[in-house]
């Protein structure tokens, strides 16, 4: 449904060039839908994900919420479900349909920062002519992966990342496009848990939290 390009240009830096900019955070408060393509090889299963998320970030208040439609070709599994994280109460939801799962939230929400330790790579622009967006890249390692991410130089606006690593024999090559990103929260009931669940089961089916499910859990907790 969509498509993520993220080209990351890699550039010498001669004597006398500018000072390299300082990585950057982004808005404490921001909505947007991603885009997502990820080839995986795990224990010699091969397949791709492909899909799209919505997400709604607030760090003023502590909550994160995620709708997240996946097709995966290794196992014909299709995911379609809910994430809400409520760092105040710490507590996760996983919404699937009239299913509901909870979990405890460990630890404390986590800025929406590039780390110090990134290393920039470039300044580029999206675009042509009068119609460009200015952007710089950064790459950072994580446990088990490196990640590429290019940001708008005005505001510190996520526009794509790539993400590559191995973790526990699942080695993966994944590309997320950020598109149509607002500032703010639209409606603060987007946090809210459903009154369509029944009830709550004390543990999430473990496909919840394969790939880009873990990644997006475990992305905002320190």
């Amino acid at each position: 449904m969509y498509t993520a390009v993220v080209i990351i240009l890699m550039v010498g830096v001669a004597l006398g060039a500018p000072t390299a900019p300082s990585p950057c955070c982004a808005p404490d408060q921001w909505e947007g839908i991603i885009g997502q393509t990820m080839g995986y090889n795990q224990e010699g299963k091969a397949g791709v994900r492909k899909g799209y998320l919505t997400m709604s970030y607030d760090y003023t208040d502590r909550l994160l919420e995620v709708f997240t439609h996946l097709n995966d070709s290794g196992s014909g599994m299709e995911v379609n479900s809910n994430v809400i994280q409520n760092y105040k109460s710490h507590k996760q939801y996983v919404i699937e349909g009239q299913k509901c799962t909870m979990t405890d939230l460990p630890g404390e929400m986590q800025q929406q920062c590039i780390p110090k330790n990134a290393t920039f790579q470039t300044s580029l622009y999206y675009g042509a002519g009068s119609s460009t967006l200015m952007a710089n890249s950064f790459t950072f390692p994580r446990t088990g992966m490196t990640v590429d991410v290019s940001v708008t130089q005005d505001g510190c606006i996520p526009i794509g990342e790539s993400i590559y690593g191995n973790i526990n024999n699942y080695a993966f090559f994944e590309v997320l496009g950020f598109i149509n990103v607002t500032l703010g929260i639209k409606d603060p009931k987007v946090f809210n848990i459903p009154s369509s669940c029944p009830h709550v089961e004390p543990q999430h089916p473990s496909h919840q939290f394969d790939g880009l499910l873990k990644y997006v859990s475990d992305k905002y907790r320190k």
